[in-house]
């Protein structure tokens, strides 16, 4: 069953049988209708009832056809801005310069097909929910005003001022869509004014379109000049008029429409980077913590090398990336023992010479297991280099100095500063002083003298030895 609607549509047709059929489709599908035979009806109903929503007004009538009535309803003041759909037989195209002069909101072919009206209908009243454009227009004339008015008014809210003051005054409080502003008025022209208007807040893009009775290039040019977008030329033509003003408004709206696509498209991709970093965290934080249960006297040690890593950095001066990617970096700087024995690993005795070789080639697993993640395309670079030595006695290379890629020279001096300070199977955390002095011993022979200076601060700054494993309660 079709809900009633409660809108009410006035049926104007010389033709009873199209009257009839139109009645009944619109009936039957909840709207409220009343026909009359003539234009001539149609304008002294529409004046004794203000509740009509809609009319629809047959164009070929005798003695007052549909253009002229409508032309006398847009004349009279009380019932000016009344809806109109034109219904036809005939090809909309002949009516159509008519039709926009006047405001009509549709062409509905005749006979009345049931769907097709209901659709249109439909299509009409829902735009009623979408609030009209406001147009400003600002004339020293009040009967350009006026005319300005009366073209613009079956389309748009209007808003007139006469002076500079009341345009500005205006604009201190509301915000319209467009603004139509004369070029010749007294004490600011339209130009003065425009730049007066920009300093109002909001109004740095309100769309401007000139108003002038010049013809001459000098004024075409500085419309533009200026910074309007258009100019229209008086005595206005209204279809002029209304064509501009359309295709200004959807210009207008489709670039801030745009723009807000944008900032939320640029938002999305900010949350959904936002939202990677963290699962990647997530991601890299499981894996290293894999790692670390691997040997269980270096529980957290990959999370503190790359905490330290990070300290270094950030003493340094890097940049927040460069110290987030180090903290990546250092996370994984131990992945290789994933493909160690445990026996190895665990074992609490002296490692025996083939031992030990089996434990150096975990860098070489390391990068094998990283350098595939193209995401992150310095992520190996731990786990290759971190044994090097800045002497170049260390493995699996061999490099020395320079050569030793500088997040690797960082994350070294991190990783032998908490193997010192963290409990092993053979031996529990070292005292502060003692690690102290290792590092400087280690300073450009196992590690880069700028990175060892800067963890010798970080441990003085350390007055109370907290930089280090927590106690693991027995």
């Amino acid at each position: 069953m079709t809900v009633p609607t409660s809108k009410k549509i006035l049926i104007v047709d010389d033709d009873q049988m199209s009257r009839k059929l139109a009645e009944f489709v619109l009936k039957k599908d909840g709207y409220q209708t009343t026909s009359v035979e003539s234009g001539e009806a149609c304008i002294e109903h529409l004046k004794n009832n203000n509740d009509i929503d809609l009319v629809l007004l047959d164009i070929e009538m005798p003695q007052m056809n549909g253009i002229e009535t409508l032309e006398n309803i847009r004349a009279d003041k009380s019932i000016a801005d009344t809806k109109v759909i034109f219904l036809t037989a005939n090809e909309f195209s002949k009516y159509k310069e008519q039709s926009n002069r006047l405001g009509v909101l549709d062409f509905i072919s005749k006979p009345v097909y049931g769907p097709e009206i209901l659709e249109r209908i439909k299509a009409v009243f829902a735009k009623e929910t979408t609030a009209k454009d406001t147009i400003l227009v600002i004339d020293d004339d009040r009967m350009n005003l006026k005319l300005a008015e009366h073209v613009l008014a079956p389309f748009y809210n209007v808003e007139t001022s006469l002076s500079y003051k009341e345009a500005l005054d205006y604009l201190s409080k509301e915000l319209p869509a467009l603004a139509l502003l004369d070029v010749h008025m007294p004490v600011m022209n339209g130009f003065e004014l425009l730049a007066e208007i920009r300093k109002i807040k909001d109004c740095d893009d309100l769309p401007v379109v000139f108003l002038t009775a010049d013809s001459d290039r000098e004024t075409e040019i500085r419309v533009f000049r200026e910074g309007g977008l258009d100019y229209i030329q008086k005595p206005f033509v209204p279809e002029v008029v209304l064509e501009r003003i359309k295709r200004i408004l959807s210009l207008h709206k489709l670039q801030t429409s745009l723009e807000s696509e944008v900032r939320r498209r640029t938002a999305e991709l900010e949350e959904s980077r936002r939202k990677h970093e963290i699962l990647s965290l997530q991601v890299v934080k499981s894996l290293a913590s894999a790692i670390d249960a691997k040997d269980r006297y270096t529980n957290g040690h990959s999370s503190r090398v790359a905490q330290y890593s990070k300290e270094i950095a950030h003493h340094l001066g890097k940049s927040i990336e460069y110290q987030d990617e180090i903290y990546f970096v250092a996370l994984l700087h131990d992945i290789g023992k994933i493909g160690i024995p445990d026996n190895i690993l665990n074992k609490n005795t002296k490692l025996t010479d083939a031992e030990y070789e089996i434990i150096k080639q975990h860098p070489n697993i390391g990068v094998e297991i990283l350098k595939n993640i193209t995401e992150m395309p310095n992520i190996e670079i731990g786990a290759h280099y971190h044994h090097e030595r800045f002497d170049g006695k260390g493995y699996p290379e061999g490099l020395a100095g320079n050569e030793i890629p500088e997040i690797a020279r960082i994350i070294a001096v991190a990783d032998a500063y908490d193997t010192m300070t963290s409990r092993r199977s053979y031996r529990d955390a070292l005292p502060q002083d003692v690690v102290r002095e290792e590092i400087a011993k280690g300073r450009g022979l196992q590690f880069d003298p700028v990175f060892t200076d800067i963890m010798l601060k970080m441990i003085d700054e350390d007055t109370r030895y907290e930089m280090r494993e927590e106690e693991q309660t027995q």
